[in-house]
């Protein structure tokens, strides 16, 4: 490693359960390079409503407090431990490593992405996390032909999740809202109905000529449970991957058996269907996919790291777009 790379970190922490409040900034030692280990300045840390379910403690995924927050980021490699092919300079960008809320991460290589060419900090990311939940969800539950539903499919995971079906042969029927219908269509969804202005299950059985779709891709959950089992056909799959609305309601057995036998699943990261050394082939692909379409999701707000409490808070407002933090400054 280089003699002149920074010794000290200042990292936001979780200090204890609660809202965003609870989040602080410290400052760090940082940690010597292990073998196949990365020291990356960062340039962008993107947030995710994961980060702020986990922070509450209720969430099925628990770390103990104080743990430093955010998981996905940018930035350029500044030096690196034995064994690695990364060299300092290089842009990369990341997921699913604890404390990317910070001036710089230490991560293993294998996680890392290097960023496209044409592809900004800012883009990376964005686009990051979502493509690790997106591959994920298509691994979960594979499909090669059919047709699926992706709701919320104009928000960063379900862009994504529409280019990923689209190109392994799957009708997509993306339903999103107002002018973001535009943003669907564009990832490569066969059809996208404006769920502000249509009625959702009519279009999708006029699309469907009645039948109904393999699987429906739902992160929303309590508020769209009884329309998505409305969508399949028989033996079709609701996928949740999410709450935004609350939590599924107790499945009933004779509910699933009088939508058409179908299936209920929750995806996460228990589901075990990527290991930590793919998870920088998988950003890969999705980035290369974002090279052909436009996949990044708007920016809705920038924020200094000492602004950090701030970027959670226009998370959970719900924005249109990403929310990044950066944490050498705008």
């Amino acid at each position: 490693m280089a003699a002149d790379i920074p010794r000290q970190n200042r990292i936001a922490r979780a200090m204890r359960p609660g809202g965003p409040d609870v989040v602080v900034i410290e400052t760090a030692d940082l940690p010597p390079l292990a073998d196949g280990e990365v020291l990356v300045r960062v340039s962008a840390a993107g947030l995710n409503h994961v980060d702020s379910l986990v922070r509450t403690g209720a969430y099925s995924i628990r770390f103990p407090f104080p743990y430093a927050v955010g998981v996905e980021g940018s930035g350029t490699v500044v030096a690196v431990g034995a064994g690695v092919s990364l060299s300092p300079g290089a842009r990369v960008c990341w997921t699913a490593v604890l404390g990317s809320c910070a001036t710089y991460v230490v991560a293993s290589a294998r996680m890392l992405a290097p960023l496209t060419e044409g592809l900004s900090f800012e883009a990376g990311a964005s686009l990051a996390h979502a493509a690790l939940t997106a591959a994920g969800l298509i691994r979960h539950y594979p499909l090669h032909n059919g047709s699926a539903v992706v709701w919320g499919a104009a928000g960063a995971v379900g862009r994504m999740l529409v280019a990923l079906l689209a190109d392994r042969g799957v009708s997509v029927i993306g339903i999103a809202s107002g002018a973001r219908t535009g943003a669907a269509r564009e990832a490569g969804a066969a059809c996208v109905v404006d769920r502000l202005i249509e009625d959702v299950a009519q279009a999708v059985r006029d699309h469907t000529n009645g039948r109904g779709v393999e699987a429906v891709f739902d992160p929303i959950g309590a508020a769209t449970y009884e329309t998505s089992l409305g969508l399949l056909a028989p033996r079709g799959c609701l996928v949740n991957y999410g709450q935004l609305s609350g939590a599924l309601p107790a499945i009933d057995l004779a509910r699933l058996m009088d939508a058409g036998s179908v299936f209920v699943t929750k995806y996460g990261p228990r589901a075990r269907v990527i290991a930590p050394d793919e998870i920088g082939d998988v950003i890969s692909e999705a980035l290369e996919l974002a090279t052909k379409r436009r996949l990044a999701t708007d920016v809705a707000g920038r924020f200094a790291l000492d602004r950090v409490a701030d970027a959670y808070r226009a998370l959970e407002s719900n924005p249109a777009g990403k929310i990044l933090v950066f944490p050498h400054g705008l």
